[in-house]
């Protein structure tokens, strides 16, 4: 594979990512707070955080797929060779979505009540 279509595929997963990500904002629209903050960002992280195809190649792709393939395609490679850093991952999204909504809850509780 060249570089410009190495380039080129990552491009289109990222378009069709944001894609994804508008719908699953709109899908989310209708849940409180504490529910759409953690999902938007679970999601977020889960479509976005990249791996190292195999040990010998420089080429990333999404840690999900290289865990999908990594686990189905490959006998004598773990799915958690992509597996465990995209779980760290979840966590730390999640981590960083109940610390926004402590955040917001924070701000809103100091700002006085207007009538």
């Amino acid at each position: 594979m060249t570089t410009q279509a190495y380039l080129w595929g990552w491009f289109a997963y990222l378009i069709g990512s944001i894609g994804v990500l508008f719908v699953w904002w709109w899908l989310t629209r209708p849940l409180s707070r504490w529910g759409k903050v953690p999902l938007r960002t679970l999601l977020t992280a889960l479509l976005l955080t990249p791996w190292s195809v195999s040990p010998q190649h420089d080429e990333w792709a999404p840690a999900w797929v290289v865990s999908l393939f990594d686990g189905l395609a490959q006998e004598d490679v773990s799915l958690w060779r992509a597996g465990g850093p995209l779980l760290a991952m979840l966590v730390v999204a999640l981590v960083v979505a109940v610390f926004e909504l402590w955040r917001q809850r924070r701000k809103q509780a100091a700002m006085p009540v207007q009538q």
